[in-house]
């Protein structure tokens, strides 16, 4: 000891704290006894511990306190230090985890940073990992506002002495903090309250109110297994009643801040908090930990529902403050650190999962190059335009040119076909959602289907211009077949000559090429989506071995195509039940419920989820079920079995039918392969029967009162799809063959093969780029309604036109809202209303004797007949009467109707008419006298009236017409009640956030990360 004061004024005592730490406790003791500056005493204290940690102190010869397993760190540290002696001057306690070993000189340098530094009262070594020893944990730590411990560290930080110094800091970790006992005794010790956890944080805090410093000196350093924050081992201390870690902490954290910040911040940091506990909550629930999340939670509302105990730690606080608590202020890290740490963690981690490091070291240098090679021989290098040869690059860049001259007339707003008008922001796509009332028509209460959604949040890539994507998705979408379709071949082939040509006839098959050309916005994501799906379900007959994670991410992707079109649901139902039988028959002879169960059950997952998650639009479907064979749009009809037997869906700006594709040869002649491609071909043509019969039936929806037929392209998809990967997997196993044998009728068949494909090709792309071009789907077309006529504001006009090809003309009726129908609304039209439907018929065949008065009684004010137009149909208007003609341009007749016409309108107790005015949806108006109040829009119980607080009563007249009851005068409300539409969007809110949590990556529990892991 006589030595020891020579070389220094100070008495160290270290004070060991150990709870079943019999995995690191022998490295810890080894440490401490092996310190350059010994240690004057070594003191222990043992809460309760399980294992041999006991017989290892007494080994050791340290004497040791027993105490109860609830004891907590700060009270075992308490509890040591009243048995030493006295305190004399320079005396500090070293608190030493049993989980933390010091290096050999940590003492010394903890000693020499503090020597000529009176004011230091608590300085702490810097922390590295005990595993990886090179993981930099600590070097001085603070708290920020929303709670979390802050170090300013990267993740997995390495340690290259980029922070090492000595450093003020708000507080060290207790793992090797050097406290002076005479300041500890002072403020008490480690707050009893924070029996594990963030007392090193609410130590310095105090100290720092106190006026003293707290300092980090990196020159020391110490090695720290975390093993309570890294469950490694159980938390038994007083307070952690679910023995969790994270719930320890985030409560101790909140109870820091809580006890020792201002009183004015408290309100705002309660807000922080809980907000924060919440925010965590949700992300813990995405990783499918709901312990932690309910962790988060719990920790808050602990303290909240206990103001007691913070208020008596403010007080205590209160006594020992000698200092303005803005000197802690420079200790808290800035909102911004913690927003641009927190951002480059998301980050690196995704990054590390996209482009995974590559581990493999490479052991080549300049030394081991070969002395005799001759540095004069040139060597041989690829040409640059060699890149030009690739099968691929070909590929690409042939589409590319095919699908640029054939978008030449589509460069600005698209329109025609089955394509309406696109709005010029993702905002109006948003209302047309959301809404429960759609002004279409007579007005409907359809739900809006799912894909409106989808493309209005795709349009935020475009910074919400529809136009633009919609003109980029038609533009881009070949390129993005072929580039899909080569995904799924390049599986069933090595050979790039075959997969890639195999790839770009997806991409300019009859199919694909009238989709792009009608409009239809669902048969085009399909061909594009298609290939990944199948690449997806590639083991689909082992569908057992599917995990719910993947049954569930597949599911997301088919409730996008659902959300298109539920033709999908359609086949895969049909594709359902067939396997389910084909299941039934093999597992009933083996005798294997379980696992006929198991397959059911996936396979009803993968098809019903999906539908589920586009109610209540899926749901709409029983009670209308010609929705499930339509696509978004207007309705465009098909060609009929035969196109469709050809794999062409038929109909405007289709192929002609004269050029036949080869997937109907492919198909028959993949049947009889005895290869794979058997297989994908009997798939194929279980697709192309759905897809004859399907075009063979005939419907009338969208508000289109007239049967089409129906438009078979989602299903000519997957065979076209099947053809070319059987086509492929054929060509690929028969090439060798063929090579070594002598000509044969596989020779021909090839031969004939290859040539209507090479034939069909040519003919296909010759007649995209010159007829094709000139699509129904067109830019900046000029549309139905002239622009005079969209200066009043939602009313209503009957339009008539000339529709059909040069050969068959016949006239078409529709009811506008005073401008062109836009994405999304034809979706949601309601039928033709059969009174406006003979009332146009009459004015065509100069029979409408009433139709103006028909006209009045459903609020329609103009009528419309859009040039070109016969000019018998002209005069048997003006003839009729009820009707006066206000314009004739070159783009057409508009008459008004004379009789009142107006959305709203009242008819008091002497039967006169009268107009009121109404808004888009609701409105409010005044009534002069009690009367009726009829609503010309289509009767549903969500529209509601009130008058001086009640609600009137609600009838249908003679037109189904709602009309109301008004007893007396006054101001009125109309109303459309949206609580149904509002509770089905929380519904699938709902179902979509537990498939997407069920597709996420699985987070797992500290306790289950290995300790590489983690270090």
């Amino acid at each position: 000891m006589a030595s020891q004061a020579a070389v220094d004024k100070h008495r160290v005592t270290a004070v060991l704290v150990s709870h079943n730490g019999a995995v690191w406790l022998p490295e810890v003791v080894a440490a401490l006894t092996s310190q350059t500056r010994p240690i004057d005493l070594i003191t222990a204290v043992d809460t309760g511990s399980q294992d041999s940690s006991t017989k290892l102190l007494k080994s050791a010869r340290i004497p040791f306190i027993s105490a109860d397993v609830e004891t907590g760190f700060g009270q075992a540290i308490s509890l040591a230090v009243n048995k030493l002696p006295k305190s004399v001057d320079h005396e500090w306690i070293w608190l030493i985890h049993d989980d933390c070993a010091p290096a050999p000189t940590a003492l010394a340098e903890l000693l020499a940073a503090i020597d000529d530094r009176p004011q230091v009262v608590m300085v702490g070594p810097k922390l590295l990992g005990w595993h990886d020893r090179t993981h930099l944990l600590e070097a001085g730590v603070s708290i920020a506002g929303n709670g979390a411990r802050w170090t300013g560290l990267e993740p997995l930080e390495y340690d290259q002495g980029q922070h090492d110094g000595n450093h003020d800091v708000l507080a060290v970790s207790t793992a090797g903090a050097l406290i002076r006992r005479d300041v500890f005794e002072e403020l008490g010790g480690l707050d009893p309250n924070l029996t594990l956890f963030r007392d090193d944080v609410d130590f310095g805090w105090r100290a720092r109110a106190a006026g003293h410093s707290v300092m980090a000196a990196t020159g020391a350093v110490a090695f720290h297994a975390q093993a309570s924050a890294n469950e490694r081992r159980a938390v038994e201390v007083d307070g952690a009643f679910l023995h969790r870690p994270l719930l320890l902490d985030r409560r101790n954290a909140a109870y820091v801040l809580l006890a020792n910040s201002s009183w004015w911040i408290l309100p705002w940091l309660v807000i922080q908090l809980l907000g924060t506990a919440i925010a965590r909550a949700i992300g813990y629930l995405i990783a499918k930990l709901p312990g932690y999340a309910a962790d988060e939670i719990l920790a808050v509302g602990s303290l909240i529902v206990r103001p007691g105990l913070i208020i008596a730690a403010r007080k205590v606080r209160k006594k020992q403050r000698f200092v303005s608590a803005r000197v802690i202020a420079e200790f808290i890290p800035p909102r911004w650190s913690q927003i641009r740490l927190a951002s480059e963690g998301v980050v690196d981690a995704v990054r590390a999962k996209l482009f995974p490091e590559n581990n493999q070291i490479s052991t080549s240098s300049v030394l081991d190059t070969n002395e005799d090679e001759d540095l004069l021989t040139p060597v041989s290098t690829n040409h640059w335009f060699g890149v030009f040869k690739r099968p691929e690059v070909i590929g690409f860049v042939l589409i590319s040119l095919i699908s640029l001259l054939n978008s030449r007339n589509r460069f600005g707003a698209l329109v025609g076909g089955a394509l309406p008008i696109s709005p010029a922001g993702a905002t109006d796509l948003w209302r047309t959602y959301f809404e429960s009332w759609h002004q279409v028509g007579m007005g409907s209460t359809v739900a809006t289907p799912t894909w409106v959604a989808i493309t209005a949040t795709a349009s935020l890539f475009f910074l919400g211009k529809v136009q633009f994507l919609i003109t980029t998705f038609f533009l881009v979408a070949p390129v993005l077949m072929m580039f899909t379709a080569s995904k799924l071949l390049k599986r069933l082939t090595g050979n790039t000559w075959i997969s890639i040509p195999a790839a770009f006839l997806y991409a300019v098959s009859p199919v694909a090429i009238a989709a792009v050309s009608t409009g239809h916005i669902a048969t085009v994501l399909f061909m594009i989506l298609a290939p990944l799906v199948a690449l997806l379900l590639r083991d689909i007959e082992k569908i057992e071995s599917f995990t719910w994670r993947k049954v569930a991410g597949v599911s997301l992707l088919l409730a996008v195509l659902y959300g298109f079109s539920l033709m999908i649901f359609v086949i895969g139902l049909a594709a359902g039940l067939i396997s389910t039988l084909s299941d039934y028959g093999k597992h009933a002879q083996e005798a294997n419920a379980p696992l006929y169960s198991q397959r059911l059950q996936k396979r009803a997952a993968l098809i019903f989820v999906p539908f589920v998650m586009n109610i209540p639009y899926s749901l709409e479907t029983i009670t209308h079920p010609s929705r499930l064979l339509v696509e978004p749009g207007l309705l465009i009809s098909g060609g009929g079995p035969i196109n469709a037997l050809l794999g062409n869906p038929g109909g405007a700006n289709s192929l002609p039918i004269w050029l036949v594709s080869p997937i109907l040869l492919v198909l028959i002649v993949s049947l009889f392969s005895s290869t794979y491609a058997r297989r994908i071909a009997e798939y194929g043509v279980g697709a192309l029967v759905i897809a004859v019969v399907i075009s063979s039936l005939s419907i009338s929806t969208h508000g289109n009162e007239a049967s089409s037929k129906v438009w078979p392209g989602p299903v000519l998809v997957l065979v076209t799809l099947a053809a070319v990967a059987a086509g492929t997997v054929l060509l690929d196993r028969l090439r060798e063959t063929l090579v070594l044998s002598h000509i044969h009728y596989r020779h021909i068949l090839s031969a004939l093969l290859l040539f209507t494909t090479f034939t069909y090709s040519v003919l296909a792309i010759g007649w995209s780029v010159s007829k094709g071009a000139d699509s129904l789907v067109q830019a900046n077309r000029e549309t139905v309604m002239p622009a005079f006529l969209s200066v009043e504001k939602d009313v209503k006009i009957l339009v008539l036109r000339e529709v059909g090809s040069e050969n068959e003309k016949k006239i078409q009726y529709y009811l506008s809202r005073g401008k062109d129908i836009s994405l999304g609304e034809p979706d949601v039209a309601p039928t033709l209303t059969v009174a406006i439907a003979d009332a146009a018929r009459g004015l065509i065949d100069g029979s409408g004797v009433t139709s103006s008065s028909t006209l009045s009684d459903f609020g329609v004010k103009y009528l419309y007949v859009k040039a070109p137009f016969k000019r018998e149909i002209i005069r048997s208007i003006d003839g009729l009467g009820g009707f006066s003609r206000t314009s004739a341009t070159s783009l057409g007749v508009v008459w008004k109707v004379t009789a009142p016409a107006s959305r709203l309108m009242f008819v008091g107790a002497d039967g006169v008419r009268k107009e009121l005015e109404a808004g888009e949806v609701g409105a409010r108006t005044y009534v002069p006298s009690a009367g009726t109040l009829i609503l010309t829009e289509t009767y549903n119980r969500s529209w509601q009236v009130l008058e001086n607080g009640y609600r009137l009563d609600r009838n249908k007249n003679e037109q189904g017409l709602p009309t109301f009851t008004v007893t007396e005068p006054g101001e009125i409300s109309l109303i459309h009640d949206g609580t149904i539409r509002r509770g089905w969007l929380s519904l699938q809110l709902i179902f979509f956030v537990i498939v997407l949590v069920m597709a996420l990556p699985a987070g797992r529990r500290k306790s289950d990360i290995s300790e590489k892991e983690l270090a």
